[in-house]
């Protein structure tokens, strides 16, 4: 998780006149469900809106970007599950009425984002 300033993202299409998408300050969760968590799937979902919830206290803010990136461990878990979870946190978080921005799963995107500096603007958590 880390608390941005800023994010920008488009798809990475050559041929794409999608000037991107602009999120300004946020809590960027980059999600990555491993072939365990389909086990799981209800102590997953608990401990992760529990952690997003905890740190977006803690930075002051409610704006929560839901990023899938599928690139944090080795193990993954189905694509349909992974983006049932993501979908699943979403409407949680959106319930407390957190603002919720969810990256288009299935495609490469390019992106920047300006990263706050202090200790907690940077968060790994696995569950």
């Amino acid at each position: 998780m880390l608390h941005l300033e800023s994010f920008w993202y488009r798809p990475n299409e050559t041929d794409s006149e999608d000037l991107g998408t602009s999120v300004s300050e946020s809590l960027l969760v980059w999600i990555q469900s491993e072939e365990s968590d389909m086990n799981d799937r209800v102590t997953v979902l608990r401990k992760m809106v529990k952690n997003i919830r905890w740190l977006s206290k803690k930075i002051e803010t409610n704006q929560i970007i839901l990023h899938s990136f599928a690139h944090l461990g080795e193990s993954k878990s189905e694509p349909e599950f992974a983006d049932a979870l993501i979908e699943e946190v979403a409407r949680r978080l959106r319930d407390r009425e957190y603002e919720i921005h969810i990256v288009p799963y299935g495609k490469f995107y390019e992106f920047k984002m300006h990263v706050k500096g202090p200790s907690l603007a940077k968060v790994f958590k696995q569950f």
